[in-house]
């Protein structure tokens, strides 16, 4: 959130838009997370990778057909469009959920989800070190939380502190 805030506020209005930016990327963010629940589901049900990704993903386009019929003119009136939206279905989109999916069917799906929580921290990352974008000091801390946030969910427990030492059984010898 901190991340997404850095630049939001400058101009009247944007902070408003900021924000319900953000809550769009929470709802991405919760349909993300029902995608990786229900393609693990199937992988582990006996499916394979490329079939539960495929199901999920043909599911959820049936909802966004819907969308885009009330919201997508400017997208369907421009050939341009249609070329950069087929490129990023294909390539980013195709390839990469292609790869998450195969993942999927060696990990859990809370690891393979956590791990890819580290998306916005390259895509920042890339921002600035290719595009030449200026990130404020409260990015960087963003930056800093999620990786933070990464390190201490994925830095495995010592095994004393994952159980709790259950006590013996008073005996009764008589």
């Amino acid at each position: 959130m901190v991340l997404c805030l850095a630049r939001g506020g400058a101009e009247p209005g944007q902070a408003t838009q900021t924000l319900a930016g953000a809550a769009l990327g929470a709802l991405a963010a919760a349909s993300y997370a029902l995608y990786s629940f229900t393609s693990h589901r199937l992988i582990g049900a006996g499916a394979a990778s490329r079939a539960a990704v495929g199901a999920t993903f043909g599911a959820a386009a049936l909802g966004l057909l819907v969308v885009l019929g009330f919201t997508g003119r400017a997208f369907l009136d421009s050939g341009q469009n249609l070329a950069v939206g087929a490129y990023l279905a294909v390539v980013p989109m195709f390839a990469g959920y292609i790869l998450f999916g195969w993942g999927l069917s060696r990990v859990p799906a809370s690891t393979a989800t956590t791990v890819s929580l580290a998306e916005p921290v390259v895509a920042a990352a890339l921002a600035v070190l290719v595009v030449g974008e200026r990130l404020p000091l409260a990015g960087w801390a963003g930056m800093g939380l999620i990786v933070a946030c990464l390190a201490v969910l994925t830095v495995p427990l010592p095994a004393r502190s994952r159980r709790r030492a259950r006590p013996e059984p008073l005996r009764v010898e008589g």
